[in-house]
């Protein structure tokens, strides 16, 4: 028993000093190794913006979205030679029918026997609607399968829009190469210059509006603040596709230094003396990692603007969505009569990905797309 007490105290001091030294590692580590790792490693940066590692949930038969719980969809594929990696590129699409037309057209999913037909009646209506069509720009991590971004697709179709849904490369079952902020405009540009490729074989010409979510607002923001370049540098085409008749904005932040400077998690290192240089410079002076939808927009001096953003949003601040509506009216010279904030307050609890249960929303988007169709 005298040994066994003449051993705790040592004990307890093999402990502490045990401890002492965890801890220590871990205050040098979070200190000087953090910081140098996301100075430096464009890896790291490209996987926390991206998170594209993150597939949830598994096994999803894209071909099949009525298995993911989708009524009146379709997959299709679009297949190009990417400027951008210089590589074949195959996109995963889903064409989501408004409601008025699935109940129209049910009888031909009941009996998709000759999927050959039922895809040529998809793109009739698709070409010849005179329902509004959405272009769906996700955020990063998972695929168009997982379950919020299926929320606002039912959202869509309620609305009685069609609903174009696409996974950049990297992402579901596209071509699995490493993203880059050229890369998924890039993708983005080729689905939409498919979508009027279609819809100008019809008869008139339905109103196409861009949807962007958190990092989707920085693709859609880049793709249609730029799409006169864009249609000439990577399409090749003599005339510039036209204009969406708007964007919608849910959760945006105004570039992406200023995200990364405002993120809740920043919190933890902010005190640095050296913050600025290694957490926020790094996508001040990225040309391949910037996002900057601020300066973006502010090259589309007509294009109708609805930003949707909740208080409670802990992932996109608030704070960002606030600064991005600033700088774009700033940028028309103070013209903000085609340019919307519409917030949501805390109590609301809608946080950064459900925004799609808000009351409201049906009657914003409602009027928005009236006036601007």
């Amino acid at each position: 028993m005298q040994g066994f007490l003449m051993c705790v105290p040592l004990y307890i001091i093999a402990v502490f000093i045990f401890g002492a030294s965890i801890t220590a590692g871990l205050f040098v580590f979070h200190v000087a190794v953090v910081p140098l790792i996301f100075k430096y490693s464009k890896t790291f940066q490209r996987s926390l913006i991206f998170a594209n590692f993150a597939q949830w949930p598994f096994h999803i038969d894209y071909e099949d979205p009525a298995s993911s719980g989708i009524e009146g969809g379709r997959n299709i594929t679009i297949e190009y030679q990417s400027k951008v990696d210089k590589c074949p590129v195959k996109l995963g699409i889903w064409h989501i029918l408004p409601k008025s037309c699935y109940e129209k057209l049910k009888g031909n999913f009941d009996d998709s026997s000759d999927k050959e037909v039922l895809s040529r009646r998809l793109d009739d209506e698709l070409a010849n609607s005179n329902r509004p069509i959405i272009l769906y720009c996700h955020g990063n991590s998972n695929s168009r399968a997982a379950s919020h971004r299926i929320e606002l697709y039912k959202f869509f179709q309620k609305m009685d829009f069609h609903t174009i849904a696409f996974d950049y490369r990297g992402y579901g079952d596209s071509t699995n190469i490493q993203p880059s902020e050229s890369g998924v405009v890039e993708d983005s540009l080729v689905v939409y210059d498919w979508l009027h490729t279609t819809i100008q074989t019809g008869h008139g010409r339905p109103a196409v509006f861009v949807w962007g979510h958190s990092l989707g607002t920085g693709i859609s923001s880049h793709l249609l603040g730029n799409l006169e370049e864009l249609s000439k540098n990577v399409l090749d085409r003599p005339k510039p596709l036209p204009q969406a008749h708007g964007l919608i904005l849910e959760a945006p932040f105004n570039n992406l230094a200023d995200e990364v400077a405002n993120h809740p998690l920043a919190k933890l290192v902010r005190w640095l003396p050296y913050f600025e240089a290694t957490f926020v410079s790094p996508f001040v002076e990225n040309e391949t990692h910037a996002f900057r939808s601020d300066a973006h927009l502010a090259r589309a001096p007509d294009l109708p603007v609805l930003i949707l953003h909740a208080k409670d949003d802990i992932v996109v601040p608030f704070c960002v969505g606030v600064k991005l509506y600033r700088s774009i009216v700033a940028s028309r010279n103070s013209d903000d009569s085609k340019v919307s904030l519409h917030a949501y307050d805390k109590a609301e609890s809608l946080g950064h990905k459900y925004i799609c249960h808000a009351k409201d929303l049906a009657h914003v988007i409602g009027e928005f797309v009236t006036k601007h169709r």
